[in-house]
């Protein structure tokens, strides 16, 4: 087979690999590596630098999740992809808002809260992971990230989201002015890109829509890329199983 995994550790080979070759990134302390068509990261990486506005969508199962997470909590591979396509290596922060917390489109901003017996308005997880943002300024790269938006209680809380999502400043309940200007944001959800509320609980809403500047599609591995994935895999344990024995052989023979 022609094709081979692209180790992101290796930068020649990971240089030579084309955007629809598979590269395998640097796993977390324990877990299992994921290796995924190489334009998918970059194309995640390209919009955090340059301060998109992300749609990640595809179907359950296809590893949204884990791309982010690999992302974030391992460094190695966002400043080995931001290196490769030229851009500074900064720290990477991403708030995470789970947007199933969000009944309706008010409490995007602000909700009703209770303390000593009074109630008050409190600002909303999404407005203070807005205001931290805003406060780290040019030296980190940071991203709003809006976990699973497609399983809101009713497509009314999405309809909230593009005065939030606004270019520029954004105004707070208390009238504070957050500069938006440098923060990404990534909205992951089961939309398809051609059949939009197939696999979601609510249709998206079309404002929403038009908000977003950059639409990345996970689809399913190919039956050629699994089985690129799978040779790959049992050269890997292969290997393994033959180092011990190399080393018993060694041995022998001293």
């Amino acid at each position: 087979m022609a094709q081979s995994v692209y180790q992101i550790t290796n930068p020649k080979a990971y240089k030579k690999a084309g955007p629809n070759d598979l590269v395998e990134l640097v796993p977390p302390p324990g877990g299992h590596p994921l290796i995924i068509p190489k334009w998918v990261p970059e194309t995640l990486v390209y919009g955090i630098v340059n301060h998109e506005k992300i749609h990640l969508s595809g179907r359950t199962g296809n590893a949204k999740t884990k791309l982010v997470e690999d992302i974030q909590n391992v460094p190695e591979n966002f400043q080995i992809i931001c290196r490769a396509l030229g851009y500074p290596v900064l720290p990477l922060r991403i708030f995470a808002v789970e947007m199933a917390i969000f009944e309706a489109p008010s409490e995007l901003w602000q909700r009703r809260a209770l303390a000593d017996g009074n109630t008050y308005d409190e600002l909303s997880v999404l407005i203070q992971c807005l205001q931290e943002a805003s406060q780290l300024g040019g030296d980190v790269y940071s991203v709003i990230h809006l976990r699973e938006f497609g399983r809101v209680h009713s497509s009314a809380v999405q309809s909230g989201l593009p005065d939030i999502m606004a270019e520029g400043d954004i105004l707070s309940p208390g009238g504070e002015r957050i500069n938006g200007r440098e923060i990404a944001w990534l909205c992951d959800s089961n939309y398809q890109d051609e059949e939009n509320s197939t696999y979601t609980l609510v249709p998206l809403d079309d404002a929403l829509k038009r908000r977003f500047t950059l639409h990345i599609c996970m689809e399913s591995l190919t039956p050629e890329q699994e089985a690129i994935i799978l040779q790959h895999v049992t050269n890997f344990y292969h290997a393994q199983a033959a180092g011990p024995q190399k080393l018993r052989a060694g041995n022998r023979q001293k």
